[in-house]
């Protein structure tokens, strides 16, 4: 792990993220241990080094806290999107606690924030989040297989410890995505379709597992295009699942699901 100084800790939000109405990105770190096959992040020039190495390493900005300390007031209000280029609770996290002090200094601010993670590590700072007047944690759970998942996102944290966080997020009073982007494999779609719609999250987000040409999206390196090659899921297979979540409630598609929290009436 590389530990850097920082010049800042709030960045202008660009791309998809600007579209879905953020002005601000928030990321703790470079890079992510998770190492995702699919990972669009590992592409963006933010990360200098070769693709092939996503997941093998780890900056820290260690003067993260004392920026966000320092210049939170300039998002006070505003759209915040808790990371754009990394996850925030990547096992690293659980010793440095940069998102953890980062929060603290948010939450005098009130921006409107959405946490983007696959990691349960989130639900420890349940006491930060629900301070939050207007705030998201989306949590990725791609897929209803254990097998699938360690397929493709071998690094990353099995899916019912997601599950668990979820639910001690939303037992806390905190707002909750899940985010099934991109959607893998699914084993059993129906019932899968139905665990989702029977948690009741805010927002239900899925996309299909394309080529994105290494922008925003499911597929943006070989190793997720050979491994998905491997199954026999496809377009028709994620169109049906897609629908059996839509029977159930509303779900978004793609970059569409990406959007800051609403306000609350008396915020």
């Amino acid at each position: 792990m590389e530990l850097i100084e920082s010049r800042s800790i709030f960045s202008p939000a660009t791309g998809f993220i600007r579209r879905g109405g953020f002005e601000w990105t928030c990321n703790p770190y470079v890079g992510c241990t998770f190492g995702c096959s699919y990972c669009y992040a590992a592409f963006l020039p933010q990360n200098r080094k070769p693709p092939s190495e996503w997941g093998r390493w780890i900056t820290s900005k260690k003067n993260a806290v004392e920026l966000a300390q320092k210049h939170a007031h300039k998002v006070a209000g505003a759209p915040v999107y808790m990371s754009s280029v990394t996850d925030p609770y990547q096992p690293v996290e659980r010793g440095l606690m940069l998102s953890r002090g980062i929060l603290e200094a948010l939450a005098l601010h009130q921006p409107r924030l959405v946490i983007q993670t696959r990691g349960p590590l989130v639900a420890r700072d349940a006491d930060v989040l629900k301070q939050f007047q207007s705030l998201r944690v989306n949590v990725s759970i791609p897929t209803d297989s254990e097998a699938v998942r360690v397929q493709f996102e071998p690094k990353a944290p099995p899916l019912e410890k997601r599950w668990d966080a979820l639910q001690q997020l939303k037992d806390a009073g905190v707002r909750v995505g899940v985010c099934v982007t991109p959607t893998l494999p699914v084993e059993r779609p129906e019932a899968f379709a139905r665990r989702i719609a029977a948690f009741e999250p805010d927002v239900v987000v899925c996309q299909d597992f394309h080529d994105a040409g290494g922008r925003f999206g499911a597929d943006t390196g070989a190793t997720a295009r050979e491994l998905l090659a491997e199954t026999d899921w496809g377009p028709d297979h994620y169109r049906r699942f897609v629908n059996a979540v839509r029977a159930l409630r509303e779900v978004f598609e793609g970059e569409a699901g990406f959007f800051p929290p609403a306000i609350e009436p008396d915020a």
